[in-house]
């Protein structure tokens, strides 16, 4: 299959032709009814999950923030199209946030993400987002991790808050994450920021190459995905 993005040297360019927030729904009936490839990004509230979206897309307010962390009821789903092709980012509501009644915390998202997740949607990989200045998963993301491994989704991590931890101290946690999490080399954690665009090629790789070998029922290597973007992201 195609891969998504451009690459050049120690640059790599990625172009979004078009980019349209289509669809919020609070239930499977409301689901869109495309049958794209899916990336989907699920952490806990105030993790910078809206950040990281709109970093990848180069948009500032396209992934809106919510007043209210914990209390987003409904999944966002951003359609993305290219030259070649088309595919959902999915925005799953936060989990976790502490000041958030413990019936809507066990009940809404939960149900949201479980329903999302136990679907038959055409999912290339879910990105699971970790804040690095932890050092480590909470333990409502172990609980989230165990159950992503559990029932089989596929997924990768991203640690967010980069910018947060001077050089030496962001090392060292995207090891001691690497080795919690058990990856394998080429699925390390991420570091990312939003501010200084730090991981945004390296996770844009990951996702290329989850589109690249996703193989959806009714997709074939010439209608595979490939994505263009206008921003040209430049790693040092």
């Amino acid at each position: 299959m195609a891969v998504l993005g451009a690459h050049s040297g120690s640059q790599e360019i990625v172009k979004i032709q078009q980019i349209e927030a289509v669809y919020r729904s609070r239930r499977p009936d409301d689901y869109p009814p495309e049958r794209l490839p899916e990336i989907a990004f699920l952490g806990r509230s105030n993790v910078g999950k809206s950040s990281l979206i709109n970093s990848l897309l180069g948009r500032k307010k396209l992934a809106a923030t919510s007043k209210s962390p914990g209390k987003t009821r409904e999944i966002a789903w951003y359609r993305l199209s290219g030259a070649a092709g088309a595919c959902f980012f999915v925005d799953l509501p936060g989990y976790g946030y502490a000041k958030v009644p413990q019936k809507i915390r066990q009940e809404v998202w939960a149900q949201l993400i479980d329903t999302y997740l136990l679907s038959d949607r055409p999912l290339a990989v879910a990105i699971q987002l970790l804040d690095i200045r932890r050092g480590k998963p909470t333990d409502l993301d172990e609980q989230m991790i165990h159950w992503l491994r559990e029932v089989g989704v596929p997924h990768i991590f991203a640690l967010t808050k980069s910018d947060k931890l001077k050089r030496g101290p962001r090392a060292q946690a995207a090891q001691e994450f690497a080795k919690i999490l058990g990856t394998s080399e080429e699925d390390a954690p991420v570091p990312f920021s939003a501010v200084t665009a730090e991981g945004k090629r390296e996770l844009w790789s990951l996702i290329d190459r989850r589109l690249a070998h996703y193989e959806h029922p009714s997709s074939s290597d010439d209608n595979a995905f490939v994505q263009t973007h206008e921003t040209e992201v430049t790693r040092a």
